[in-house]
């Protein structure tokens, strides 16, 4: 009778080897995965830089600008004007000052005949879109000139001035950083024959003239 044949001792040796070298890969599978979730703990967030600060864009809304405003005396105690405001203010909010007759030098050296305290709108970004407000001038606050140093003593201007920082003269502190808009105002009654119906624009060589980015009144209005 013939003898079973047996595996080689070559061939013994590799299959009692097989079972240690799948446990070897698996243990290195492990080792691998396991810095593998390490390094996806340790990644740092992606940092995100904020905007850059834009100058604010101003539109009007209402009244149209092509069209004078009336004041009569004793009779419009108020006046209201609608803007939007565009800008990436980067948290800071805008400032926004009213000024009658700017551009015309007032005998204090200022670019304007009268100007309220300024007022913030809080801070907005681009793609937040315009954002609406409203001006109301009222007499009491803002009191028209009647001393006759426009060449019409009825015609003035009412401008609306924005700037992220506005100097110690109530003008921006950046002369890049300003957005204005201008409304014609006749001081009188369009019903009466002597009331004009439009004024002439200023006049730099019949008026002296100032503005909020001419140099000289950077440097004078600085702020401390």
């Amino acid at each position: 009778m013939i003898a079973p044949s047996r595996p080689s001792l070559r061939l013994a040796a590799v299959l009692a080897a097989r079972p240690r070298c799948s446990a070897a890969l698996v243990r290195s599978l492990a080792a691998a995965l396991a810095v593998s979730a390490t390094g996806c703990l340790v990644i740092s967030p992606p940092e995100y830089e904020h905007p850059e600060q834009t100058a604010p864009v101003l539109s009007a809304v209402f009244p149209p600008q092509h069209i004078p405003v009336y004041i009569v005396e004793n009779r419009d105690t108020f006046k209201d004007f609608g803007i939007t405001v565009l800008s990436e203010d980067n948290g800071a909010p805008v400032q926004l000052a009213m000024y009658i007759d700017y551009g015309r030098r007032s005998r204090l050296g200022r670019p304007f005949r009268r100007v309220t305290t300024p007022f913030p709108i809080s801070a907005g970004t681009i793609a937040g879109g315009q954002r609406s407000t409203t001006i109301t001038w009222a007499p009491e606050w803002l009191e028209l000139p009647t001393d006759g140093m426009t060449p019409e003593r009825e015609c003035h201007t009412l401008t609306v001035m924005a700037s992220h920082a506005l100097n110690a003269c109530d003008c921006p502190a950046d002369p890049n950083d300003m957005s204005s808009l201008t409304w014609q105002l006749i001081h009188c009654d369009p019903n009466e024959p002597t009331c004009p119906e439009s004024c002439p624009a200023l006049d730099c060589e019949a008026t002296p003239c100032l503005f909020c980015n001419d140099p000289s009144l950077q440097e004078e209005c600085a702020s401390p």
